[in-house]
């Protein structure tokens, strides 16, 4: 995929350190990105945005860390990052977000759906978030929901 010369692909070996890097610059709450479970978007060498698809212990599958760079936000990289990784899996994915983010989520077909309705894992992700918001308060307070997305 190439549009205004970023390409999104699937991350390689040889892409963790921009991954890692790119996670840190994003504030990231969680530090085990790695390459083989991210789509990155890159200009040329440069990596400028990754998202995960965290596959749990219980068997879910769910949205991740999803950070682009500061310099290209606004040109539309989040749903392109995001519109590969919904495609390459045909199964149930669930994701926790800011309510705020919750209607533009709809593009993708994910819904709110109440947390005791989450697979264990993706509802301790949500527990885990909420708590470190409020401990972190480094951003406005917004609530957490969980979103899920079955296949068509």
């Amino acid at each position: 995929m190439n549009e205004a010369g970023i390409s999104i692909r699937r991350a390689t070996e040889l892409d963790q350190p921009a991954i890692r890097a790119l996670a840190r610059s994003g504030q990231l709450s969680r530090t085990d990105v790695k390459w083989p479970s991210c789509w990155v978007a890159s200009t040329g060498q440069r990596i400028v945005g990754i998202v995960q698809m965290r596959s749990h212990s219980d068997g879910s599958h769910e949205l991740g860390p999803l950070v682009v760079s500061k310099e290209v936000r606004g040109q539309g990289i989040a749903g392109r990052l995001i519109d590969a990784l919904v495609a390459a899996e045909p199964g149930p994915i669930w994701m926790v977000t800011a309510q705020a983010f919750a209607a533009v989520c709809k593009r993708w077909g994910f819904s709110p759906i109440e947390p005791p309705s989450a697979p264990v894992e993706v509802r301790r992700n949500h527990r885990m978030s909420s708590l470190a918001r409020v401990f972190r308060m480094r951003r406005p307070m917004r609530p957490l929901v969980i979103l899920e997305r079955l296949p068509a």
